[in-house]
């Protein structure tokens, strides 16, 4: 049985440059999120077309409830929903054999990076998981994965995605649908030109899987989260195990699997509230 894992977040696709595209309600949303699940399904299709058997699609954007079931392949197994314990990674396990991302630039980390922030884009300014930085979400999810042997195989998005990919991961199979012009403008690609790179840059990445190896995990691991404001901290450092640094800097340290978890907590749930 060999599994493939993907993690679909909005901002990383062709043509979505801001705002109008990646927040529900806006007047683009409902293109955005029909694009979106056809850009997974070609990821879909490389996977089973690769030879594999069961592929994972995670909802990893906002509220986690973007991609429409009618619209995804009937093969894939899609799961949704907010409340769980891991943001864009839950259900990853030591039993998937690939991760493929369709993600975006981390906060502040590369010139021309498209709708760049972490996680919680209005909360979290920067995260170091044993003192680096990983402010880019594949990047982080990809050290989730990795913990569980599973490699980070491709990642979807723009230039300064594949950019930060590569510096974890060099032999990453990163699929590139648009270029920054600035934070939130880019030149992109047709979706169906977009389509075709995904399927065949899927496919070219599930062939040299056993080239690529998983990010390595430190055990113990310290996650850092320097908050947007002092307020963040003082609600985040509530939690039992949680150490103040700084006005605005909060760590935590344990076992991977407990870090992962209290990452879900402190980021999503526990600040998510605090204006």
């Amino acid at each position: 049985m060999k599994k493939a894992y993907i993690s679909a977040d909005i901002e990383g696709m062709e043509g979505n440059v801001s705002r109008l595209q990646s927040n529900r309600g806006n007047m683009d949303y409902p293109i955005a999120r029909k694009r979106l699940a056809e850009d997974v399904n070609a990821a879909v299709r490389a996977c089973f077309d690769a030879g594999y058997d069961e592929v994972y699609v995670c909802d990893g954007h906002g509220d986690m409830e973007n991609l429409i079931i009618e619209d995804m392949d009937p093969r894939c197994k899609l799961l949704s929903g907010a409340m769980r314990s891991s943001l864009q990674m839950e259900g990853m396990d030591a039993s998937f054999d690939a991760y493929i991302s369709f993600g975006h630039a981390g906060a502040g980390l590369t010139l021309g990076g498209v709708i760049d922030h972490c996680y919680n884009g209005g909360k979290v300014y920067n995260l170091r998981f044993n003192g680096v930085t990983m402010n880019t979400e594949t990047v982080a999810n990809g050290l989730v994965a990795g913990f569980y042997g599973v490699p980070l195989v491709a990642c979807i998005g723009d230039a300064a995605l594949a950019e930060e990919c590569r510096a974890f991961v060099p032999n990453i199979e990163a699929i590139v649908v648009k270029e920054g012009r600035s934070r939130f403008s880019a030149v992109s690609i047709h979706p169906t030109v977009a389509r075709e790179k995904i399927y065949n840059g899927v496919r070219a990445a599930l062939a040299r899987r056993e080239e690529i190896r998983p990010m390595v995990c430190g055990d113990p691991l310290t996650m850092e989260i320097d908050f947007k404001d002092s307020n963040m901290a003082d609600t985040a450092s509530l939690v039992p195990g949680v150490v103040r640094l700084s006005p605005r800097t909060v760590s935590f340290t344990s076992d991977p699997e407990t870090v992962f978890k209290v990452h879900e907590l402190l980021i999503y749930r526990v600040v998510d509230a605090v204006v």
